[in-house]
Order: C-alpha cells, then sequence, then structure tokens
C-alpha cells in the first residue's frame, strides 16, 4: 500500500468515525447493572457494552424500532416497533434473533418499566379511553397474556419503586418539546400508594415534568424544565408516597437540554443533549463516544422511474411541448399522447417546480437551489434539438430577490409576469430577451393576492385579496396605473379564484355568500364587466340584437386577425350589482371556468349520488348542467389554443373546450433523489417558511436565527424520517407555540395485522380470556350475540387460548369479518369484529351517556347536558339536536367543551347561544282567548322557521378544562366575556393561534399565521388560558370511580342561579 493510498484511507476513516460521534441517537437505557446500554439508532435497537465500548445491532428491519426498557437481570428488552402496523411492544434477548411480538391491539403502546417479577408496564388507548387526551396504563406478562389495565388513573411513564409500595406517573399533555410551556397542561409527577391507595402531586411548576425513574433506594429522579431547560432532578418521599424534601438538581444544563435519560439501580445516569450522549456517576459527568460505522437500511440515493406525480405543468405558446414539476423536478415532453419520453431539464437535489413559457424555447421554473426561491430559465444549448430531447442544456437564474418569490403568471401578450415577493408583495415585471426586469410593485400588505388571473388582452389583472377581518375580496387592477383598483365582489362573505372570460367581458369566480346555513358551500358566480351585457335577458342572448351588426368584408388578412383581438372593456361604476349566481347546488363548486366561445363555464364539483369529484358544464344564462364525461379531480391546469391540459391524480389529461373530448397522455420521468440533499432542502425550506409566516415577528422574545443554527447540524444528522421529524419538532419547540409541528414521510413497508375488535376487557383464566367490560352498543352487544360479563371464550376460529395467550393474537386478520367465539359454556358465537375507528365512536358515546346519567342524578333531572367534541360541523350539528333532545323539559343546560380539541365553530355556538327572543306568537286552536290568555305563550316563539341556525333561551353552565385547546378556548373566553353563565373547571391549555401550513417536498409543516386577544382585556390568548369562575379539580381515577366534581360543580352553580 503506497502512503498516498494510506493517506486516503485513514482520512476516510476518521470522516466516518467523525459523522458517528455526531450522529443522533434516541432512548438511551441503561441496564439496571449498569454494565451496558441501548438505545434506538437508524430505527433499530442496539446495545453499547461499557466494558469492552463494543456496540451491537439487536433488531434489523425497515420498521421503526425504539423506546428500549430492560428487565431487572439486565439480559433481555422490550421495545416498541411499528413492524405490524401500530407501535405494539416486541421483547429480545442480547443474543438478537426474531424478537417476540407481545402486544397486537391496534394502537400505541409505550414501556415505560420492567418489574423483577415478569411484569410489564406500559401506556396505551384502549377500551376505556373516553374523551381524555391522557392515555391508560397496563400490564403485560414477559412471557404473554391479554394485557390488564394496571391503575384506573390516566397518565403515562409509570414506573414502580423498587420497594413496591408506590407508582410514580405523568400526568399532563403538552408536547415534551415544548421545553419552555409554562400552562396548565403542563406534565407532572405523581405519585400513586398502592397500599392505601391515595396520590400525592411531586411536582408543581407550571413547567413540564417527565420521566420518573427510581434507584435502589427507592429515591426517585425526573427531567424538569423548571429552569426553562430541561436537567434532571432528585428527589425523596415520605413513607406515604408525598414528596419528603425538596428537590436536588443534578444537571445544570443551559444551553441544550435533557432529551431523555435513564438510571441504574446504583443511580448512574446516561442522557443525551443535541446529538451527544453522557453518563453521570458519582456526580462526574463524562460523554460516552460511540463509534457506530454501520451500513443504511434504505438506499441514500435512490433512481425512479414514473409514470404519475404530476405536481404542475404548463403547455408552450406554440403548443408543441409540455412542461411538468415531478417530485422536485421539471420535465419536458412533446405533446403527444403517444410519446412518454420526457427530459429532465432542471436536474438539481434541490426543489424544482412551477415551470412557466416565456417563449416557444425557454422555460422558466422556480427554486431554491441558491438559497431561496428565485425564478430561473432552461434553454437548449443544441439548436438542432428542443427542450424535450436536449442533453445539452443551460440554467440561469432570472431573479436575485433574496427573499422566496413564488406563483409566477406570464400574461397572454408574453411580455409580463407577475409574482409574489415574500408573504404578501405582488409583482408585475417586463420580460423582454427571456429576462425578468422593472419590476413593479402591485400590491404589498400582510394579505397575498391569491389566484392572480390575466385579461385577455394582459391589461388588467384579477385576483382575491382579505381584508384585516379576513373577508376576502375580488379585485381587478389595471397593468397600466396600479392606482385604478376596483373591488368587483363587495361581499363579507368569501369570494375567491377568479377567472376571465376568453372574450373579455366576464369574470367568474366562487363564493360562499349563498351557502348554506350560513357561508359553508362555495357556489359559481359571475360579474359582467360591462352593463349593457349585463342589461340583457336570457332571450336577448338566444335571439341577437334586433339591430343585428353588418359584417365588414376585408381581403386584408392582417385586418382580420386585428378584427379578433380582444380588448377589455370594464363598467367599473357599481359593478357589484353585476353580479349573477351560476350554480347552487349542494356542497362546493370550484375551479370555475369558461368554454372556448365564453357561454359557457365549466365546474369542478362532488356529485351528491355518488360522492365522486366529476366536472360539469352549465351555460351561463343558466339551464341544466351536463357532466363532462372522463373529467374529474382537476388539479393544476394549462389553457392553449382552446385546449385544457390539466393533471388529475399526478397524471396528464387533456380537455377541448370546444367538441368537450378528453385526452389522456403517458410520461415516463426518471429522477435521483438523494436523501441527504433532500433532507436538506426540507429543513432549509421549512425554516424559511417559519421565518416569513410565525404569527409573531418577535418569535414570542426567543433568538429564532441562533435556534436555527444550533439544531440544523442535529437535525440532518439524523438516520431515519422518524428522527428527523423528532430532532426538527424539537428546533420549533423552542418557539413555545401551540399549533406548529412538522410532519414527514416515512419509507419503511411495514404489514398490518388488521385486528378486529369486539368491545371487549378481558383478562387469562386458566382455560381462556374472562369478560371483565363489554362497551355499549359494541359487536358483542348485538342481538344474536350476547355475550355478558364473566363469559370465558376458550378459542377464536378454532384456535385456543390458554393462559399466556394474547387475546388480541386471535383476532389477527379480522377486521371486519365474521369470526367464530367458543365458549366455556359450549356454546358457540358468530360475530363480526368492528374497526379502531367504530371502537372510538362508541367510547365516546359511552363517555357522553355516562355523564349524562351523572347530571340528570345531580340535578335531579332539572337539567340538560351537552358535551361538544369539537369546534367542527359534525360536533355543531349534534350540538343543535342535543339542545332538543338533551334540554327539552329541562330547566337549564350544561355546556361541556372540556377535552375538546378545536377547530372553528365558536361564532355558530355563539350565534345559537346568544340569542335574544324579542317576540311570541300563538297559533290559531292553542287558546280560545288571546286577549286574557297570551301572557302563557311568552316563551314560544317558532325559531325553526325564522332563526337560520338553533336557538337557546335557557340558562347556562360551562365546562372546561386543561385540554380544552385552542377553538374551544375562544369559546370559553367568549362564554365569560358575554357573560353567558358561569365558567367552571380547570384553566384551558393556553393554546390559540390560527393556523396554516406549509407543504414541502418531503413533507409539511404547520404554521400559526394569526393572533387571537380577547377584547375585554386585551389578553394573548396564545399562553393565555381562558380561567373558570371556579376552579374544580377532578382527582386521578376519577372517572372508574363514578365521580366528576367539575361536573357536579357546574350543576350545583346553574341550580343556584336558576333559583
Amino acid at each position: 500500500m503506497t502512503k498516498k493510498t494510506l493517506l486516503l484511507f485513514t482520512v476516510l476513516f476518521n470522516v466516518t468515525f467523525l459523522v458517528a460521534q455526531n450522529t443522533l441517537i434516541r432512548k438511551p437505557s441503561i441496564s439496571p447493572d449498569a454494565s451496558k446500554m441501548a438505545f434506538s439508532y437508524h430505527g433499530d435497537i442496539w446495545v453499547l457494552d461499557f466494558n469492552t465500548n463494543q456496540p451491537k445491532r439487536l433488531t434489523i428491519h425497515q420498521a421503526y424500532e425504539s423506546n428500549p426498557i430492560w428487565n431487572a437481570k439486565s439480559n433481555q428488552l422490550v421495545f416498541t416497533s411499528n413492524r405490524r402496523g401500530s407501535n405494539n411492544i416486541f421483547k429480545t434477548d442480547l443474543n438478537g434473533g426474531v424478537p417476540t411480538q407481545l402486544t397486537y391491539y391496534p394502537t400505541t403502546d409505550t414501556p415505560s418499566y420492567w418489574s423483577a417479577d415478569g411484569k410489564i408496564i406500559f401506556s396505551s388507548n384502549r377500551i376505556y379511553k373516553g374523551t381524555e387526551r391522557e392515555s391508560s396504563i397496563y400490564q403485560i406478562d414477559e412471557d404473554g397474556e391479554t394485557p390488564n389495565r394496571f391503575m384506573t388513573a390516566l397518565g403515562s411513564q409509570a414506573t414502580i419503586s423498587p420497594n413496591g409500595n408506590f407508582v410514580a406517573f405523568v400526568k399532563g399533555t403538552c408536547r415534551i418539546s415544548r421545553e419552555d410551556y409554562n400552562g396548565p397542561a403542563q406534565r407532572d409527577i405523581w405519585i400513586y400508594n398502592l397500599k392505601s391507595k391515595e396520590y400525592h402531586q411531586i411536582t408543581t411548576s407550571k413547567k413540564n415534568d417527565h420521566t420518573p425513574l427510581w434507584d435502589a433506594q427507592n429515591n426517585l429522579y425526573y427531567v424538569g424544565s423548571e429552569s426553562g431547560r430541561y436537567n434532571i432532578y432528585k428527589t425523596s418521599l415520605n413513607n406515604n408516597g408525598s414528596k419528603n424534601a425538596s428537590e436536588n438538581k443534578l444537571t445544570n444544563l443551559k444551553t441544550n437540554g435533557v432529551l431523555s435519560y435513564s438510571l441504574s439501580n446504583n443511580g448512574t445516569i446516561v442522557y443525551n443533549s443535541g446529538v451527544e450522549v453522557f453518563k453521570l456517576q458519582n456526580g462526574s459527568t463524562k460523554k460516552i463516544n460511540l463509534n457506530l460505522v454501520t451500513d443504511n437500511r434504505f438506499e441514500l440515493e435512490e433512481t425512479k422511474t414514473v409514470s404519475g406525480d404530476i405536481r404542475d405543468l404548463s403547455v408552450s405558446p406554440n403548443g408543441k411541448l409540455i412542461a411538468l414539476s415531478i417530485n422536485g423536478e421539471i420535465f419536458v415532453k412533446e405533446n403527444n399522447k403517444d410519446k412518454t419520453k420526457t427530459n429532465n431539464v432542471s436536474n438539481h437535489p434541490f426543489r424544482d417546480d412551477n415551470p412557466f413559457w416565456i417563449d416557444d424555447n425557454t422555460l422558466g421554473f422556480l427554486s431554491d437551489r441558491n438559497g431561496q426561491n428565485e425564478f430561473y430559465k432552461v434553454v437548449s444549448t443544441d439548436n438542432n434539438v428542443n427542450l424535450s430531447r436536449s442533453l445539452k442544456t443551460k440554467v440561469t437564474q432570472l431573479t436575485d430577490s433574496k427573499i422566496d418569490v413564488f406563483e409566477p403568471l406570464m400574461s397572454p401578450d408574453r411580455n409580463k409576469i407577475s409574482y409574489r415577493i415574500g408573504r404578501g408583495k405582488l409583482v408585475i415585471a417586463d420580460v423582454k430577451e427571456g429576462k425578468i426586469a422593472k419590476p413593479k410593485t402591485y400590491s404589498d400588505t400582510w394579505a397575498s393576492a391569491s389566484g392572480v388571473s390575466w385579461s385577455p388582452d394582459s391589461k388588467y389583472i384579477a385576483y382575491s385579496q382579505q381584508d384585516l377581518n379576513f373577508d376576502s375580496e375580488i379585485y381587478i387592477q389595471s397593468v397600466a396605473n396600479p392606482s385604478d383598483k376596483i373591488n368587483v365582489s363587495m361581499h363579507p362573505r368569501s369570494d375567491v379564484s377568479p377567472v376571465w372570460s376568453p372574450d373579455g367581458k366576464k369574470l367568474s369566480f366562487v363564493s360562499n355568500r349563498a351557502g348554506d346555513r350560513g357561508g359553508i358551500n362555495y357556489d359559481a358566480w359571475m360579474v359582467w364587466l360591462q352593463k349593457s351585457d349585463w342589461e340583457k335577458t336570457r332571450a336577448d342572448f338566444k335571439e341577437g340584437d334586433y339591430y343585428q351588426p353588418k359584417k365588414e368584408k376585408s381581403k386584408d388578412k392582417k385586418s382580420k386577425k386585428e378584427k379578433k383581438k380582444v380588448v377589455v372593456t370594464i363598467d367599473k361604476e357599481n359593478i357589484y350589482d353585476r353580479l349573477v349566481q351560476l350554480t347552487s347546488w349542494a356542497g362546493n363548486e370550484y375551479g370555475a371556468m369558461f368554454s372556448a366561445d365564453s357561454k359557457k363555464i365549466y365546474i369542478s364539483a362532488t356529485n351528491p349520488a355518488t360522492r365522486k369529484n366529476g366536472y360539469y358544464k352549465v351555460e351561463i344564462t343558466g339551464g341544466t348542467p351536463k357532466a363532462v364525461k372522463g373529467v374529474s379531480n382537476v388539479g393544476s391546469y394549462s389553457f392553449n389554443k382552446g385546449i385544457l391540459y390539466y393533471a388529475s391524480r399526478g397524471k396528464l389529461k387533456s380537455l377541448n373546450l370546444k367538441s368537450d373530448k378528453v385526452a389522456s397522455f403517458s410520461h415516463s420521468a426518471t429522477y435521483t433523489t438523494h436523501l441527504d440533499k433532500l433532507n436538506e432542502q426540507v429543513f432549509e425550506e421549512g425554516v424559511r417558511a417559519i421565518t416569513a409566516g410565525f404569527y409573531d415577528p418577535k418569535f414570542h422574545g426567543y433568538n429564532w436565527d441562533k435556534i436555527v443554527k444550533r439544531y440544523r447540524p442535529w437535525v440532518l444528522s439524523a438516520k431515519t424520517k422518524q428522527d428527523y421529524s423528532f430532532m426538527f419538532n424539537n428546533m420549533l419547540g423552542q418557539l413555545n407555540a401551540s399549533h406548529m409541528g412538522f410532519r414527514g414521510g416515512t419509507p419503511e413497508k411495514t404489514f398490518s395485522d388488521k385486528v378486529g375488535l369486539l368491545g371487549l376487557d378481558v383478562s387469562n383464566v386458566k382455560n381462556g380470556v374472562k369478560i371483565n367490560y363489554i362497551l355499549p352498543n359494541s359487536a358483542a352487544t348485538k342481538t344474536n350475540v350476547s355475550l355478558n360479563v364473566g363469559d370465558v371464550i376458550t378459542s377464536v376460529n378454532g384456535a385456543k387460548i390458554d393462559k399466556n395467550t394474547n387475546f388480541y393474537s386471535r383476532l389477527k386478520n379480522t377486521s371486519g369479518n365474521e369470526i367464530l367465539l367458543t365458549l366455556a359454556d359450549e356454546r358457540e358465537v358468530v360475530v363480526r369484529t368492528e374497526s379502531t375507528r367504530t371502537m372510538s365512536r362508541l367510547r365516546y358515546e359511552e363517555w357522553i351517556n355516562s355523564r349524562k346519567k351523572l347530571v340528570d342524578e345531580y340535578s335531579n333531572g332539572q337539567l340538560g347536558y351537552i358535551h361538544i367534541q369539537g369546534m367542527n360541523l359534525p360536533s355543531f350539528e349534534r350540538f343543535e339536536r342535543e339542545l332538543k333532545a338533551s334540554g327539552y323539559g329541562k330547566k337549564g343546560i350544561v355546556i361541556d367543551v372540556r377535552n375538546n380539541g378545536g377547530g372553528w365553530t365558536t361564532d355558530r355556538l355563539l350565534a345559537v347561544l346568544t340569542y335574544q327572543q324579542h317576540a311570541y306568537t300563538i297559533p290559531r286552536g292553542e287558546t280560545d282567548n288571546l286577549h286574557k290568555n297570551n301572557a302563557k305563550y311568552k316563551g314560544n316563539y317558532p325559531f325553526n322557521e325564522r332563526a337560520i341556525l338553533s336557538v337557546n333561551t335557557k340558562p347556562l353552565v360551562a365546562l372546561a378544562n386543561q385540554s380544552s385547546y385552542s377553538n374551544a378556548e375562544i369559546f370559553a373566553h367568549a362564554f365569560k366575556s358575554l357573560k353567558l353563565g358561569k365558567l367552571v373547571g380547570q384553566p384551558t391549555f393556553g393554546a390559540v393561534i390560527s393556523t396554516g401550513g406549509h407543504r414541502l417536498q418531503g413533507g409539511f409543516i404547520r404554521m400559526p399565521f394569526r393572533a387571537w386577544y380577547v377584547k375585554e382585556s386585551g389578553m394573548n390568548m396564545e399562553n393565555g388560558p381562558a380561567v373558570p369562575d371556579y376552579l374544580v379539580e377532578n382527582k386521578p381515577g376519577w372517572k372508574a370511580r363514578g365521580e366528576d366534581d367539575q361536573l357536579k360543580k357546574a350543576v350545583e352553580v346553574l341550580l343556584s342561579d336558576i333559583k
């Protein structure tokens, strides 16, 4: 080996080693005897031997596996894996091999403790889950069985003290990634005394505390963020489980907090912070260097050939070429449905999108290859070959905005281009000789100009834009004179998506101004740009003008061409009075566009009978809509010479707007994805989106640039999509904001067990499983089934059940199917299993009915009860129904928004609850003396006949808690501010921001963009909870005991108000 080769080998080895040192591992777990550390890396479970410093990979599977927990002997592990679809618990020993599956229920099971007697404690959402956001705590034997509920209190991360007296667990639901959260939903450490059955709260700060663990001396450890960063604390307990002394802070991290930690019997701790792992032993902290050189389970460079996946498209002016945006690359193909070949003309690992033709030979597109979105152009440098075939191309940057640019749109005459800069600046620039020049601002506000559309003569643009009341209007703006801007729609509802007719005489848009029940559904509308056209009747259009214009003959071809040229003329005065509603169908109509002769519009709508999307054509003067066969799911599109080219579910199609003929095109596009580059691009674009759009320009007082700089290498060091998402979300958590998060796809291929459910809670007995509980109205309660509590099921479809059989393992691949149950009394029962979604709905119904019974009991039948599950239309419609069903004959109503995750319907609820009756009415036949008896009917009014929504006139009380979130909190604030009644319970989460999102090439980032304040007090509802008039806490385990102190207090308050 030469010296040069040896040097190169040494450099490469060191590079690999250094990369490993800065690689993110998850959930480091030290063994009880402190000799080994298990962890998750590359989505698999590994073990590091501290004596030899040698790592060993125990599992190797495409599935993602994490959360390793040791047994007491330090020779086996349990962990979570999604290799069978759901996140279930598996067991393995230190020799590796095929793990043993322990849990099968179709939910997420997360282990937290493995006792010396072989019991594994884990959190899960199963049959007893109601509306609560917290999990239930279960246990399962290490040798297998059907899991049983370990304790009735809800929570997570439960561990048992070595003396067997106490269970430490966590209550609270705030995301752990929100390190600096300070509010009612914070996580706290609690103790359950197994002997006295008493509960004791250990941590009381308003910050998150989590992961309680024990050393051999029964000292309690946990992670807390009281200092602003997650650190590890230690405390001791009294004999009854209450806190004995102040906590001792074991770490003092001030920049990068503890991500996770674990504890051995002798008190040795391992924890990770950032991407580094440390061992804390006898007060001394030492970094653990991991040499994890390994192959990757997935290809880091993947070449694919696809025949779909079209995101955007553009047809060249001469109609000969079509540009396609597919998975971050720009392809060009011939406009020939029989030719599939495409040519990748962008060919860059970053995101290229939004193709637009500058001329027949020059293609523009959007790319962030140089750090932010800019426009580029590509041309063929081979004069004999166009872009559909050329192997010699040149890419040139067109803009240098320094801020992201978006939404390029060429004018019909190809002389100008409109686009957006940043959040809200609308710009129009000249296009000359393939260059973009003289950009001019046409709108620059917080609200972007959406759906920009050029007039056919290139003299005007139309777009929709919101005001500070978030009312979206349609505007027409002159290109020559930007100050000439007119509001076309002029209505307090939403008007969007303007489209010009080819003849330049009409503008269509969609609006929810006439939607069902006050603006839910969108319909197609149109405005006549010229008053003379608007004045014509349907018959006028059909028969033509009385005096027909004379047609002048001309032999000059140029003159003929000029006559066909469209010139847009707009009568501006009271233009909003010339609106015409074109559709009023059930559901939404979108994407209205005109036929080639401008006499009809095409509309995308859903057929209520088939529930399938379709395309429909209707005369602008009215008439019966006709379905256009073969057209559905129209996505991005491009017009050219009377033909609409469009993407439908990723495929290319065309619609002739004269004949309504549909053609399908085939394409084959080959591209290469570099995983590291893709992750980098997604990170950079996501950061730019947050930087430009986060609702608070001061970023809650945090230094966002420093946060990004700190987290960037950590996020990009992740070796799996799950770890990438984890660290990305930890970065977002540093802003301490709700309604945020990154979601990315995952490449692994896993298989679903498709476990069917019966609505049972069972436990193993000698010869089967005994039924402990049956969920009302579930499969087990059907008339022809009639299973009972106490019944013992001995087999499923002939497969026997013994004391170590997990009942749900016998229900694999049965979801929605009939199964045969054999009972110990020799009965045979055939029952059809149900899905997790059905079970979730039934659990909710059981929770509601149990609350109704309590209200009936507490109020002696005087009050009604309504729980609002979410701030959405199904919940609102149920609320309206329950006003009658639950409130009929009652003196008042308890409204419950506890555990409500939010939505948008607060104002509809308030419209119902704030209605004031102004009259009363009496029908003929009800009384024979109106003058004498009319006062008896003061409470009667034809609400259903006159009011748009239902109406409530009864006294109210409302319930909220720390899991009332977002729009449910707005409701709670409003309920207090408007003095609709008293609010009872616990302060709400403090998570109120309007949220939007930004689609990324490898995922989606959720982003809050609008702040909410209480008008009465001026308080920011984000981190500003609604505080009840009466503070009442439900103690752990309250539901299983049949209690609800909050509900009881609400009933007491309302009855007192009624008196």
